[in-house]
């Protein structure tokens, strides 16, 4: 027999290197895998992050205004308006108005296309203390005076809103005089409610309403404002807390002891706003980011399951507020 000479192998088979490939397919596979599942982690931590901090910062900016709410200072009597302007922007002893998502009469002074359909919207107003403005010491105010002489100009501008307050009453009025003056005035019809002195306080007035529409940069709604502290003209709208996307609103009516009579309702069942003596919000708020939950979730909020979209994550904030002022 012939015999047959004996060859050893070199290299790979193919079978070796098919397995080889296949082994190192699946590590990168892992790999990958593990780089997603870490990326979705830390976008959805992060998105998590930012609408806590957008809830909470939306939250405080309404309490604040809402607790302080038809304040004015040490007066409790009801306020003598020499403004000029009649609307609810200026009827301070109100302290608060809202109207629900469904209402379609809006006051005329809002510009019903800012509003996101199906949001509620409240109007808040409250004297601020302080102005900035120090009276004269020793000053004294008749009621057909029209300037209050201050110990230093006072840094207010010409027609900011303005409230004149003492523990017997009090009078809100639109400054005539320049921030450069060591005074304030009002304009000179009318006259102030009573004779001041001593206990006399030039305090700030803030009016703002707040309501919910599209974001400055068009990718999710935001909490708005517009502050008429100027007057009815009001200052530019303002993008307050971006991904808001709902807000509403129901309220507690009080007795004549102002103890809560009922359960909380609509803007639309309110009679009566100066009886108002709580409020309770609800905000849903939703990520700026896109694609951060792995898939759409679905919310319960205002008594249904709200949808979502594009993959955001969403998360509802509640408060409910009582109106210091009104409170036994």
């Amino acid at each position: 027999m012939r015999p047959t000479a004996a060859f050893a192998q070199k290299g790979l088979s193919l079978i070796e290197l098919m397995v080889a490939m296949l082994l190192a397919l699946i590590l990168i596979g892992g790999v990958v895998q593990i780089f997603l599942s870490s990326r979705l982690t830390y976008s959805t931590t992060s998105a998590l992050s930012a609408v806590q901090e957008s809830g909470r910062f939306a939250s405080e900016f309404l309490a604040f205004d809402i607790r302080n709410a038809a304040y004015k200072g040490e007066c409790l009597a009801p306020i003598n308006n020499l403004t000029g302007l009649t609307d609810a922007r200026f009827t301070l002893d109100l302290g608060l108005e809202g109207w629900d998502n469904s209402e379609t009469s809006l006051p005329t002074w809002f510009d019903a296309d800012d509003r996101l359909e199906g949001t509620d919207i409240i109007l808040l107003k409250h004297a601020v203390n302080s102005s900035g403005a120090v009276v004269n010491t020793g000053e004294t105010v008749a009621p057909d005076d029209t300037e209050i002489t201050l110990a230093q100009a006072s840094g207010i501008p010409t027609g900011t809103v303005l409230v004149a307050s003492d523990p017997i009453g009090c009078d809100i009025f639109l400054n005539q005089s320049a921030n450069t003056d060591s005074a304030v005035s009002r304009e000179t019809s009318g006259t102030f409610s009573h004779d001041y002195a001593d206990d006399l306080e030039i305090l700030s007035y803030q009016s703002a309403v707040y309501f919910i529409k599209a974001g400055a940069a068009g990718e999710v709604p935001s909490l708005w404002r517009i502050r008429y502290n100027n007057g009815s003209a009001g200052m530019a709208a303002e993008q307050m807390v971006e991904g808001v996307q709902d807000m509403q609103i129901q309220y507690a009516v009080g007795d004549a002891n102002l103890a809560i009579t009922g359960d909380y309702v609509d803007a639309d069942d309110i009679t009566d706003w100066s009886k108002v003596v709580s409020a309770r919000f609800s905000l849903l708020v939703v990520s700026r980011d896109a694609n951060v939950v792995a898939q759409n979730q679905v919310i319960s909020f205002n008594g249904a399951d709200v949808t979502i979209e594009n993959r955001r994550l969403a998360q509802v904030f509640t408060s409910t507020v009582g109106i210091r002022n009104r409170l036994p």
